[in-house]
């Protein structure tokens, strides 16, 4: 392309003058024509794409305050007002004061001047009635409410040590008493170094109200209906008892020698004259009842083997380890306890043969049974938790739950019945997520589901109200969750649905039942009748000892090989399956 250029010259003195420019026409310097071959290689973008930022930048920063610690102080206001002169508890002076005070020309000038106003309120008041109830033939409806569920408080431990167990206080103004501990067991060493229990006030979430101090981790709380009597189940396996009146430490210690062999993984009161009882279940397979007013010995003591063999005795090494108790007033004999080994099992404390002791084993999970609980409703259905699944059974049906829980991705650490909703229970797991369930109205889903923790949650209790239920897990913090009253509130017929609906399952379980007998004695008659032999059923007990002697044998065999006496294996085999159970 050729540059234009034109020259231009003037004289010195010209420089820095101000142009005077003038409207001329236009004129035509030259004309450049379109290049042809350019115009060829042209080409034409559609669609094009362009970006642009329009919206203002923005950061987000985020920082922890410093807590504010608050207390809560009042006054005691009796009477003021009254000169320093005069007793206002001398009802004499009083009297003679005020009559001085009513003599004064300014109270006599002040009541004058308020009359008028007074008057007219009077009268106001007397032409409308603002007491007056209008529409109140109308009958009331209930609100709709949608379900809720909200974090009300959190109550967080200074040492972040998992909550191990809960309980609530029985008074006017409840509180929650909270025991901390991790129960892993203590490979390189002692695990628990902080075996404080905290007291906690519901309106001070800042720090707890009382602190108490067991001799060692305690793995188990339960409050007395007197208020100021705690019991506490330790990991060494004894027992001790706080009382709220007295110092911090026990009041009270059961005896080494009658304590459990293994920590205490149950705890509860049972119904007495003296509301002192409680009894106590561990992974040792013993169940112990203890009075708070003597702990050197207990009560009496009570082995779990379902499967004794008959004609042996009842010990340590044939007991089932307990992962869970449940006691109904209205069974004053009676019990539930859940294994370690998935077993539910109906206990009747007064029964005279081991039969009659264990009478009713139902095999319920595949992993320790976590929790057990009797129905509000009607005291013959029980709920259980274990693996990643809850189950309801009747005390009529053994071989399966009249109603089987969806199983969860997560398990399902703990359960328990809304307190006074009758359909309802709530359920915490691993997942750190609180999950209520309702099931007249929706039976395979939950009805309210929260994510409370990141960590996994271990325990929740609610309180007996049902409004406030507090619940805890691996963060070491205590979760307030308040419930709305549609969750809470029980409905006019909810309880004589689910009677109903309990009835119906188990009918339908009944049905079942019986029909598998009659397949399985057709199934026996037909091979009888055409003379091959039927398979015996598969005894899972003998193959599990036949296994045993033979690892046993090969354990001995080992062991003489290489020289070591036999009295020394039979230790070692021992230990190993002391460990493994």
């Amino acid at each position: 392309m050729d540059i234009l250029a034109t020259d231009f010259s003037m004289k010195r003195c010209l420089y820095g003058r101000q142009p005077l420019f003038n409207a001329t026409k236009p004129e035509l310097l030259d004309s450049i024509e379109p290049d042809r071959e350019l115009q060829r290689q042209f080409g034409l973008r559609n669609p094009v794409h362009s970006s642009c930022q329009v919206s203002k930048p923005m950061s987000e920063h985020i920082m922890n305050t410093i807590r504010v610690e608050t207390r809560s102080q009042g006054i005691n206001h009796c009477e003021g007002g009254w000169p320093k002169d005069v007793n206002h508890k001398n009802e004499e002076e009083t009297i003679r004061y005020r009559k001085r005070v009513e003599r004064d020309d300014h109270y006599v000038r002040a009541i004058t001047r308020l009359a008028p106003k007074f008057e007219y309120f009077i009268h106001q008041n007397n032409a409308i009635e603002i007491y007056q109830q209008y529409f109140k033939d109308i009958d009331e409806q209930a609100p709709v409410e949608r379900p809720t569920v909200k974090v009300t408080n959190l109550y967080r431990d200074p040492q972040n040590r998992p909550i191990a167990d809960i309980s609530w206080t029985n008074e006017e103004d409840p509180k929650v008493v909270v025991c901390y501990c991790d129960r892993r067991y203590p490979i390189t060493g002692p695990v628990n170094e902080n075996v404080t229990c905290c007291l906690w006030d519901l309106e001070n979430a800042d720090m707890p109200s009382s602190e108490f101090y067991p001799p060692a981790a305690c793995w188990k709380l339960a409050c007395s209906s007197h208020p100021s009597i705690i019991v506490g189940g330790l990991e060494n396996g004894k027992v001790c008892v706080f009382d709220r009146r007295a110092e911090r430490v026990p009041v009270a210690i059961s005896s080494t020698h009658s304590a459990h062999h293994d920590p205490v993984t149950a705890l509860l009161f049972i119904q007495s004259r003296t509301s002192t009882e409680f009894f106590t279940g561990s992974s040792d397979g013993q169940c112990m009842w203890y009075d708070t007013r003597d702990l050197s010995e207990p009560i009496s003591a009570l082995f779990i083997c379902p499967d004794l063999p008959v004609g042996r005795t009842a010990g340590l090494n044939s007991a089932h380890g307990i992962s869970a108790l449940q006691f109904e007033r209205s069974f004053p004999t009676r019990f539930l306890c859940g294994t370690e080994t998935g077993m539910v099992i109906n206990v009747n404390r007064k029964g005279k043969t081991p039969q009659e002791v264990l009478s009713a084993p139902y095999k319920a999970h595949k992993g320790p049974v976590r929790a057990v609980h009797r129905s509000p409703c009607t005291s013959k259905m029980f709920i259980t938790c274990g693996d990643w699944t809850t189950h309801i059974w009747s005390d009529d049906i053994r071989s399966s739950p009249i109603i089987t829980g969806m199983p969860h991705r997560y398990q399902v650490k703990d359960v328990v019945w809304t307190p006074q909703r009758h359909s309802g229970f709530m359920t915490v797991s691993s997942d750190g997520k609180f999950r209520y369930w309702d099931l007249l109205r929706r039976r395979l889903k939950p009805i309210v589901s929260l994510p409370v923790s990141q960590y996994s949650l271990y325990r929740i209790v609610p309180h007996e109200e049902g409004r406030l239920v507090s619940m805890g897990g691996r963060a070491g913090i205590l979760y307030l969750v308040s419930l709305s009253d549609d969750l809470v509130l029980p409905g006019d017929t909810d309880k004589q649905l689910m009677i109903q609906h309990f009835e119906r399952e188990t009918h339908r379980e009944h049905i079942l039942e019986n029909r598998i007998k009659e397949i399985r004695l057709k199934i026996k008659a037909d091979a009888e009748h055409d003379g091959t032999p039927t398979e015996e059923p598969f005894d899972e007990e003998a193959a599990i000892k036949a296994c045993e002697d033979d690892f046993k044998r090969i354990i001995i065999d080992e062991f003489r090989r290489a020289g070591v006496p036999v009295s020394h294996a039979t230790t070692a085999i021992k230990t190993d399956a002391m460990r493994h159970r």
